[in-house]
């Protein structure tokens, strides 16, 4: 009797699950909990495993024309072309000196006095006179120094045509012939700049440095130039006129492939493989591969792909 008692029991307990379980069933059929799914997953579309193209953001500029100046950069020293070293005759204590820095002075004037004696001998004082007219840029020793005919005892400057010499890379000597237009700035003339032209080339160049040294004549009408300062020059070189222009940052490389990314059809980026030619600064000429105002991506360009949907902002 408890036996059949516990099957019927269990029988029941059988009916309730399966109750349960249709129950359950009848539910999702109804009400699909997972019909919503699709809304949720941003990269479902229309029921397949196609992923939606996420848009990237990205600034853009058109290539345009423009004008390119390449150039080279540098410091230079303001030297006066046709200074004369003064040098004694004879080797002896100097004994009378009457040049100082700044002093100008004439053809044939007295500026130094050599006594060659020796001991046990004594000479007649040599003199030391001007040979030219001009003003003194350096005196190398003073009274009662020794001097003797290898060491120059002052430096006379004409100070009428000053030059910046200048010494320029050996990769740069091609680019750099007389005549060649320059730009000097100075610290004590900050907001002038003065023009020249490169009027002197070294024959050689230096071996040990691997430069040539040149020399610019500048337009200094007002005498401002003062020998012994130190400008800054920029030499203009290549010039090139209404090229196609791009921004440096936008080109990318793949080996030795240049390309750029330009927004093309549907807005979708377009790899353009591309030739460079001269860049300066920021600004790179483009030989080949794109047309004026293609827009070109010159920010996010790096997140990119080919045919990546892409959205411009400013």
């Amino acid at each position: 009797m408890g036996e059949h008692t516990t099957t019927n029991k269990k029988k029941k307990a059988g009916l309730v699950v399966l109750l349960v379980l249709i129950v359950a069933a009848v539910a999702v059929i109804i009400l699909n909990p997972f019909a919503n799914l699709k809304k949720l997953n941003p990269l479902a579309k229309d029921g397949t495993e196609t992923a939606e193209k996420v848009a990237i953001a990205v600034k853009v500029q058109p290539v345009l024309r423009a004008d390119l100046q390449n150039y080279i950069l540098g410091n230079g020293n303001v030297i006066d072309p046709k200074a004369l070293d003064v040098y004694p005759e004879v080797v002896g204590k100097l004994t009378y000196l009457n040049a100082k820095v700044g002093d100008k002075v004439e053809k044939g004037v007295l500026l130094a006095k050599i006594d060659p004696s020796r001991a046990g001998v004594v000479y007649k004082e040599s003199e030391v006179l001007a040979p030219a007219d001009g003003t003194v840029l350096a005196v190398n020793y003073a009274n009662g120094a020794s001097v003797s005919s290898q060491g120059p005892l002052v430096r006379i400057g004409m100070l009428q045509a000053l030059e910046v010499e200048m010494d320029i890379a050996e990769r740069y000597v091609g680019s750099v012939v007389l005549g060649t237009e320059a730009m000097a700035t100075f610290k004590a003339f900050p907001d002038r700049a003065f023009l020249g032209k490169v009027v002197r080339l070294s024959p050689v160049l230096n071996p040990t440095s691997r430069t040539l040294e040149i020399g610019i004549q500048l337009e200094d009408p007002d005498h401002l130039v003062k020998s012994g300062m130190f400008p800054t020059i920029t030499i203009l070189t290549e010039k090139l006129e209404g090229v196609l222009v791009v921004s440096r940052n936008s080109v990318l490389y793949e080996g030795n492939q240049p390309y750029v990314y330009i927004v093309g059809k549907s807005g979708l980026s377009e790899r353009k493989n591309i030739k460079v030619g001269l860049v300066v600064d920021d600004k790179a000429e483009v030989l080949d591969g794109l047309k004026e105002k293609d827009q070109v991506i010159v920010q996010g360009q790096t997140l990119l792909t080919e045919g990546t949907s892409v959205r411009i902002v400013k």
